[in-house]
């Protein structure tokens, strides 16, 4: 189905004539058919996006981008723009590739329908024969519609080393300013089934694992697991997920966690037409501290918004994150810590592809901190009581080149500054890390 697919896509629609497009246009047209033949989709798609930004507007453009959409799963956007070709001489084609959207979407009964009206006598015979082998195929699964719903699993394993300047330890604790060395390993899996028509569930969970090579107390081990119902409403996927993972410091219990997510998603953002992608989610938690960490019980809450839009071939992707902590505290005797910090975070990632397997990245965030009660503590036999807030500046670096398919090398340095009002919080760090990863 691919194979015909691109045939059908990349020869039936170039023949078209439309207006001259200036000639950094035409070549980014050109580099994103090569791509496309290639099997290269999402570099494809970034050039054909370019091409769209510096003002190419044709049917052929519009049609070779919603095949990439498609061929990389952002069914929403492919839709949009495949319906936008209703009206032109291509209706047939257009037709039978909103039927192809709207089965790998899991929507049957409408892609049945889409099927059917590029079947009709007045259509060419190639897309009425392709056509009409996708309806004998849904007729022959008929007696079980959720037989054609495949399970869709895949997998995430990455393994790396790297130097951390100034090793962090227990969240909102004051700095070590101790350097280590350490490894680290992730693995990952996720697993979609379709349910119904608009309909799927999720299950996905995580394994983390970070070892420093200078003792046990400041290792780092995660645990999580969560499942997901994801809907289909028009050009979003809204979904509702529960989770629970459970967090150690060397051999400590640090925290467990029990949550609710509610998000969503879309390759169209409402608030802007020029917006490539947008998504938003809202996250609630329960905490429980470890045996000796009882000041981290309470509740965590976020609310997180997201958007993406591509410059030429550079990808920007910008976030506002907005955290809140209502914790137990730490108290003891005169000392009193706040562990319990509203958060407000703006970042922008952008990355460049400077080759076919290289890419380069960079990364820079604001985040300011308020906590809900003031610090106490003695010094020189007087009581201090002050309020803490803290702005942490944030800016990485990163690079990494393309084994595979399935297998990249990472290089990424992070430099994080934070300034508080208390003395005792600031702290630089800086984190280099080189890392093999793969997805199967």
């Amino acid at each position: 189905m691919f194979k015909t697919l691109r045939f059908v896509g990349l020869l039936a629609i170039s023949a078209v004539v439309v207006a001259e497009p200036d000639q950094s246009a035409q070549q980014a047209m050109a580099t994103g058919i090569e791509q496309f033949q290639q099997g290269d989709y999402p570099a494809a798609r970034q050039q054909f996006e370019a091409a769209r930004e510096l003002g190419h507007d044709s049917p052929a453009l519009t049609y070779n981008l919603a095949v990439t959409y498609y061929k990389t799963g952002d069914y929403p956007a492919a839709e949009a723009l495949f319906l936008q070709l209703l009206q032109g001489s291509n209706q047939a084609l257009a037709h039978y590739n909103l039927g192809l959207v709207a089965l790998a979407d899991g929507r049957t009964a409408e892609a049945e329908g889409w099927f059917q009206e590029s079947a009709r006598q007045e259509s060419p015979e190639t897309i009425r024969e392709l056509a009409q082998r996708q309806l004998a195929k849904l007729a022959g699964d008929a007696p079980s519609d959720l037989s054609s719903m495949k399970s869709i699993a895949q997998g995430y394993l990455a393994t790396g080393l790297g130097y951390d300047s100034n090793v962090a330890g227990v969240p909102d604790d004051s700095p070590s300013d101790r350097g280590s060395f350490f490894a680290e390993l992730v693995a990952a899996g996720t697993l979609s089934q379709p349910v119904s028509e608009h309909w799927r569930v999720v299950w996905d969970g995580v394994i983390y694992g970070q070892d420093y090579t200078r003792g046990r107390a400041d290792d780092t081990s995660v645990v999580q697991a969560r499942a997901a119902g994801v809907r289909r409403f028009d050009q979003w996927e809204l979904g509702l997920r529960a989770g629970a993972s459970r967090a150690w410091l060397g051999n400590d219990e640090l925290e467990t966690r029990l949550g609710l997510s509610l998000f969503g998603r879309s390759g169209v953002c409402p608030l802007s037409d020029w917006l490539s992608g947008c998504s938003w989610s809202v996250s609630a938690d329960q905490v429980n501290g470890g045996p000796d960490y009882a000041a981290y019980d309470g509740q965590w809450y976020q609310f997180e918004v997201r958007a993406e839009q591509g410059f030429d071939s550079l990808l920007v992707d910008g976030f506002y994150r907005w955290q809140r902590n209502h914790r137990r505290d730490f108290q003891q005797d005169e000392f009193f810590a706040s562990v319990s910090p509203d958060h407000h975070e703006l970042g922008v990632e952008a990355i460049y592809p400077v080759g076919p397997a290289l890419s380069v990245g960079a990364e820079v965030a604001v985040r300011h901190s308020h906590y809900e009660d003031p610090h106490q503590w003695l010094e020189q036999d007087t009581l201090i009581t002050q309020r803490r807030r803290d702005v942490r500046r944030e800016v990485g670096l990163m690079a990494e080149y393309a084994i595979s398919r399935q297998w990249l090398v990472r290089n990424q340095w992070l430099f994080r500054d934070q300034n508080s009002r208390i003395d005792r919080y600031d702290y630089r760090r800086h984190t280099y890390t080189i890392s093999l990863e793969g997805v199967f």
